[in-house]
This record gives structure tokens, C-alpha cells and sequence, in this order.
């Protein structure tokens, strides 16, 4: 099937693409050019970058904030999660309502984007004037729970809410038992585990954060929803994040979890989907380009991966990476001068040589990749694609037209993100019946 304009039930219409042959992406166009064609800075006559006394003035409440924003965060969290997304909700709902009435569709990057992304436009473009810490990025990842309350698409019964039970993973591998560590430098693997009964198969979910934030935490009430719908289990291992650790550690983390999935708890390769997100989506194809090049393929290979976003090139940022961060609401400027300098320190000639796009995509599982047009990772996903493709990887990819880098983790405020989700629940359901189907016809052979 060549690429088609699909309706979707719980969101606008999206682009979708299964063929072999290579996606032609922006074609001819520049990342600038398609800039100029945006409305961009809330379509105010001028960058608010650009002048000088704002930006000091958001210095100084930044310096301020830095003093007690621990503490203020220690105090939300006392508050009980569902009194929070319910005024979350709420909160939001209002803005929404104001935002009809006075703004309309005028300050998103184009008028036919969402009301919801142009009110969510309005609220996030500021991101990118204030200050951005690492810890400010943590913080804020860390508060994912408050807007997937059970109700929030793919939504779930208060039942299903309240039987869930949450294991936690604390699993201590011998040196010897490890077969696709690069280091080896611990053995240890913890996470969260959400079992689903009378399942096999099990979502194998990484969190994003550009390898700077993130947690199994943060993402577990999402990811439960998940369970739910597809009748899986999931399992949320923790990575360790830079600038405290290498890359090659987060790495090795994702491969030691991989490997406590088959060898502790038994659970075959062919059970298993991997679902990334931005860096998490990085990290799933480095773990199958891992499995590939030790040919290790039929006893370790997972049946698929779910890829949202990846982030996969970590070479000079260019394109839609750096041209992109005008229009962004999550890999803004102030992100990208924040976090891209320790993507940079990871040792000389590390770029070119870890980047997923960067290797080899020969021998991997079929991929399901969900991308936006006007994101920063659009070029690197759209790369990425083309040479799975080449190589001979099924790709089923979805692409969505004005949306951020990973807009698909904000279902309770954007119905293109209840369209994204709705696209992937389906191809994992699909996938895990391809698999038992298989497994099916080689016991009756």
C-alpha cells in the first residue's frame, strides 16, 4: 500500500505508509522553507527571544524559582495524584474554553492544526524563554502521571485501575550469565513490572527524557493503559541517565533488563514488542542492532518494536533537529542549548558510531514508526525508515501533520495524540496475533 490519508476515530487524519520503497519526506524542501510557511512565535510580529529586557526579566524570576522549585515539587507531590488530575483537568478544560472564544486557531504553527494544540501552543511557547536545567527537565517528566488519570484516553475502568498490581524489579545477574553486555560494569536491573493475566507477551517500554530524564515511574500509569488494551503485560526497566553516567551505561542497562526478561523470567523473544519513546526509541534500536550483530537474531530477537519519535542521530544537529526548535513545544531552544552539549561530551567519534541511523538495520524485526512532520526528529525518523526499508525491515509508518516532538504522550489534551495512540494499540495487536499465529502454525507443522 503506497501512502494514504487515513480517518482516524479519535483524532484527525493522518498519513500512513507501509511500502517498501523509500518515504520521499520533505523531497526538495528545506527545514527553513517549510519554517517560513509557519506561523510561528504565537504569530507575534517579533521573537520574544529576541528582546533583551524579557529575556533578563525571565532570568531573574528563573534565579528566583531555582531557590525553593525542589521544594514546591516535594509539596505537589503530597498532594494526592488523582485530586491533582482532576484539577489538572479541569484547569485545563478552562483555558481550553477562554482560548476558543478569544484565540481561536492563531497561535499555532498553522490553522489547521487542533484548537487544543493551538490552546496548548499559547501555554508551552514560553518553555523556551525561561532558563531550562536538567533538573527542571526531570521534574517536569516526573509529572506525567498527573495527566493520564484512568479516565484520560486509551481510557480504562476504575476496576481495571485498582486491580492493577505494580511489581517492582530489583534482579542482580552473575558476570557470567550475561551474553550481550557491552561493559559489564553491573549487574543489577530494576524497573516496574505490570503483570496481565493469562498473558505471554510482554511491552518492553522505554521512557524518553533525551537520555537526561525519565523514569519507569513516571511513565507506568500510561503504560498500564496499554496493558490493558492490548491484554499484555508490560515491563518498565530504569536506565541510568548522563550527564551522571555514559550513554554506553544506559545502554547496557536496557540490554541487561532484555536479557532478565528471557533468561529470568522465561518469557520467549518472539512474546516480546519494545515500545520507545524519543531517546527510549533510540535505545530499543540500538538493543535489535545489538541482538542482530552478535546474530544472536533467532534465539533474541523480539517480534517488533514501536518507535515514537526516536530520537536515533546524534551527529551535528541539522534540519529539522536544529531549524525546528523555533516551533517545538518540547525540544525548544532553551532545551536544545541545555541538553545537545552533553549528547556532544559522550567521547570522541561516539556520534557517528552509536547513532542508530548511523548502523546497520539489517536482520531487524518489523518496526511501527510514529512521527510528525513539523517535529524536530522528523529528517532522523524519516532516514531511519528509508534505510530499514533498504535493508528489508517491514516499516508501518504514521505520520501527523503541525505536532511537537512526542505529542503522542498528551492524549488529555490533544485529540492528534488520541489518534497516534489509537494507530499503535492497533499495530501492537496486530503484531502479538502475527506472533501467536506463527508460533501456531509451527507446533501444528
Amino acid at each position: 500500500m503506497s501512502a494514504v490519508t487515513v480517518k482516524c476515530k479519535h483524532g484527525p487524519a493522518y498519513t500512513h505508509c507501509n511500502e517498501s520503497t523509500p518515504y520521499p519526506g520533505r523531497g526538495n524542501v528545506s527545514s527553513q522553507e517549510v519554517n517560513d510557511s509557519l506561523n510561528l512565535h504565537l504569530g507575534l510580529p517579533k521573537n520574544p527571544r529576541d528582546i533583551i529586557v524579557l529575556r533578563k526579566i525571565c532570568k531573574i524570576l528563573s534565579d528566583v524559582f531555582s531557590m525553593f522549585e525542589v521544594r514546591a515539587m516535594n509539596t505537589l507531590e503530597m498532594v494526592p495524584l488523582r485530586w491533582r488530575q482532576l484539577v489538572g483537568i479541569k484547569a485545563w478544560k478552562l483555558f481550553l474554553f477562554f482560548h476558543k472564544k478569544l484565540l481561536h486557531n492563531s497561535t499555532g504553527i498553522h490553522k489547521d492544526a487542533s484548537l487544543e494544540y493551538h490552546a496548548l501552543t499559547s501555554l508551552m511557547y514560553w518553555g523556551r524563554i525561561f532558563p531550562t536545567t536538567i533538573r527542571r527537565i526531570r521534574m517536569s517528566l516526573d509529572m506525567l502521571p498527573m495527566w493520564h488519570g484512568y479516565e484520560i484516553y486509551p481510557s480504562i475502568s476504575y476496576k481495571q485501575l485498582k486491580d492493577t498490581t505494580i511489581e517492582t524489579v530489583d534482579y542482580t545477574f552473575r558476570k557470567e550469565d550475561l551474553d550481550m553486555s557491552i561493559k559489564k560494569s553491573s549487574q543489577s536491573v530494576t524497573g516496574l513490572f505490570i503483570p496481565h493475566e493469562n498473558s505471554e507477551n510482554v511491552l518492553f517500554w522505554l521512557y524518553g527524557g533525551a537520555y537526561l530524564g525519565g523514569t519507569s515511574k513516571g511513565n507506568v500509569h500510561f503504560a498500564n493503559k496499554f496493558a490493558q488494551h492490548c491484554k499484555t503485560n508490560v515491563f518498565l526497566p530504569d536506565y541510568r541517565l548522563i550527564p551522571e553516567n555514559h550513554f554506553f551505561d544506559a545502554l547496557e542497562d536496557v540490554i541487561r533488563s532484555y536479557e532478565y526478561l528471557v533468561k529470568v523470567r522465561n518469557v520467549k523473544p518472539r512474546n516480546i514488542t519494545l515500545l520507545g519513546i524519543s531517546s527510549g526509541g533510540g535505545l530499543c534500536v540500538r538493543l535489535m542492532q545489538q541482538i542482530a550483530e552478535l546474530n544472536l537474531k533467532e534465539d533474541m530477537m523480539p517480534s517488533g518494536a514501536v518507535l515514537m519519535s526516536p530520537y536515533v542521530d546524534y551527529t551535528d544537529a541539522k534540519g529539522s533537529f536544529k531549524d525546528y526548535t523555533v516551533h517545538d513545544l518540547f525540544v525548544n531552544e532553551a532545551v536544545f542549548e541545555v541538553g545537545i552539549p552533553y549528547i556532544s561530551q559522550q567521547g570522541e567519534g561516539f556520534a557517528a558510531k552509536e547513532s542508530p541511523s548511523q548502523r546497520s538495520m539489517k536482520g531487524l524485526p518489523p518496526l511501527c514508526l510514529v512521527v510528525s512532520e513539523h517535529e524536530c526528529c522528523y529528517d532522523m525518523n524519516i532516514e531511519l525508515c528509508n534505510k530499514a526499508r533498504k535493508a528489508g525491515v517491514e516499516v508501518d509508518l504514521g505520520i501527523w501533520k503541525f505536532m511537537c516532538h512526542v505529542w503522542v504522550m498528551l492524549p488529555a489534551f490533544l485529540p492528534e495524540a488520541r489518534g497516534a495512540i489509537e494507530f499503535v494499540l492497533d499495530w501492537v495487536n496486530r503484531s502479538q496475533e502475527s506472533a501467536s499465529f506463527d508460533v501456531d502454525c509451527i507446533q501444528q507443522k
